[in-house]
């Protein structure tokens, strides 16, 4: 398995630190959800521009076993990806995986660099099966999804509600890992980061 840190590099010859996150990011990843498009912050869960949130989010919970491995180029973060494994219960086989790349570093192979961090974590942690959640009007996002092995298996109409009041579908997509490690490598070699092939 994987050991951190690590450097990577990306398609364009880039390269980017890889490391879990830890407590002493909290500055760090709060100037990295700020520098996010407004386009791109509407559909992330909490308000990550106020700094309390982030805090928040970054300590641990008695539920929910969280994985989260963050980018670095010139010392500052431009990208996380996270998975979310129930600690016990019913839903301990899977977990949520959850991944955000800051725009000046999409369409250059490190979203893909990141899903096979987080396909590697998963199997270490005997994870069976891996869902997200896409709302529906984001179709790279989807499309990305689609290609890295999700299929959409259920469809939440009117469950999302942006800041500014709008009322949005959600795709719940879902890929069982035993059917998944076959793909990854050729996935990473001819996808760009929105979920188109490259020629």
């Amino acid at each position: 398995m994987a050991t951190y840190p690590k450097t990577v590099r990306l398609r364009d010859g880039a390269e980017v630190l890889l490391r879990p996150l830890e407590a002493g990011d909290l500055e760090s990843s709060h100037r990295f959800f700020l520098s996010l498009p407004q386009e791109d912050r509407r559909f992330l869960r909490i308000d990550v521009t106020d700094i309390a949130n982030v805090r928040l989010r970054m300590e641990p919970s008695d539920e929910v076993d969280p994985w989260r491995l963050v980018a670095f180029a010139d010392g500052t973060i431009v990208a996380e990806a996270s998975l979310h494994q129930p600690r016990y219960g019913w839903m301990r086989h899977t977990a949520e995986l959850r991944c955000i790349v800051a725009r000046d570093f999409q369409a250059r192979g490190l979203g893909s660099v990141l899903f096979a961090e987080a396909y590697q974590e998963a199997t270490r942690r005997h994870i069976e099966k891996l869902y997200g959640i896409v709302p529906s009007d984001q179709p790279a996002a989807l499309r990305i999804s689609e290609r890295l092995g999700f299929r959409a298996e259920l469809t939440l109409p009117d469950h999302l509600r942006t800041p500014e009041g709008e009322l949005k579908d959600l795709v719940v997509m879902t890929v069982n890992l035993r059917d998944l490690w076959h793909r990854v490598e050729d996935l990473m070699q001819t996808m760009d980061g929105h979920g188109r092939e490259r020629h």
